[in-house]
């Protein structure tokens, strides 16, 4: 079962592009250096945003929290561009009032 409303998801270009793949950023540089050990490069940014998304449609199960912004669900899955190898990332949206879900973050699943 998907994230409710998925197909609407806004994965925005600053969130993946220059926190989940700069190198240089504070607090993002240690997961871009993950990213990109599984293929992904700022220059194709799309492809990781895109990957993230499909976490969170082809999840089976996810979890929820209700917080003052709105319902915050979390699904994990597996990612990685092709000739690279495949990472398990746990994925945080955000649903606020009726818009749809927007991408939190994004990070190395060391539970599975």
């Amino acid at each position: 079962m998907p994230i409710p409303d998925i197909e609407r998801a806004v994965v925005p270009a600053e969130k993946v592009r220059d926190y989940l793949l700069n190198l240089e950023h504070p607090d993002g540089g240690a997961k871009a250096v993950w990213f990109r050990s599984l293929g992904y490069t700022r220059e194709e940014w799309h492809l990781l945003a895109g990957d993230l998304v499909a976490v969170a449609r082809d999840c089976s199960e996810f979890g929820t929290e209700t917080t003052r912004f709105g319902i915050k669900y979390r699904a994990s899955g597996s990612v990685g561009r092709p000739s690279h190898r495949p990472g398990n990332v746990l994925t945080v949206w955000i649903v606020e009032d009726d818009d749809p879900p927007r991408l939190v973050t994004a990070y190395p699943d060391e539970s599975t």
